[in-house]
């Protein structure tokens, strides 16, 4: 490194300061940083994506509680409902743009309630596609299979 003696003051001892373009190094690592928090960010983002879109297992003949960024984003029903059953979708950490979507391919004669937004009727196959809002989560899709 380029160093440069000034003298300050005539009572006071020499100085070593450093000159400006010393640091430009210093500016590139941190550039350096600044890319590498980037890229580990996108990393992360689309580490979280792949393992949300995950599917669940079925989900078989029972009520379940779905939390997001806990739980699979699709949710598969495959078993046969030998009663009516509710998917609650809890609000607990859930952020705006959250979502689920629920698979019922299993039939029967009883109902699959999505959050109290859509019932899924008796003996049909079909999604329910919810979103959160930022206050609540609504209904964004439904159709038969």
């Amino acid at each position: 490194m380029a160093i440069e003696d000034r003298k300050l003051h005539s009572d006071v001892p020499p100085i070593r300061l450093r000159r400006i373009k010393d640091f430009e190094g210093v500016n590139s690592v941190l550039q350096d940083l600044t890319r590498s928090l980037e890229e580990y960010q996108e990393l992360v983002r689309q580490i979280t994506t792949a393992q949300l879109e995950q599917v669940s297992s079925d989900r078989g003949d029972n009520n379940v509680t779905l939390v997001a960024l806990v739980d699979e984003r699709i949710q598969i029903f495959a078993t046969t409902l030998t009663a009516n059953r509710t998917v609650t979708l809890s609000t607990t950490d859930a952020a705006n743009s959250d979502r689920f979507r629920i698979v019922r391919t299993g039939l029967g004669a009883f109902t699959l309630d999505v959050g109290g937004l859509k019932t899924i009727p008796s003996a049909t196959a079909a999604f329910v596609d919810v979103h959160y809002n930022g206050s609540a989560w609504v209904l964004t899709g439904y159709g038969t299979l």
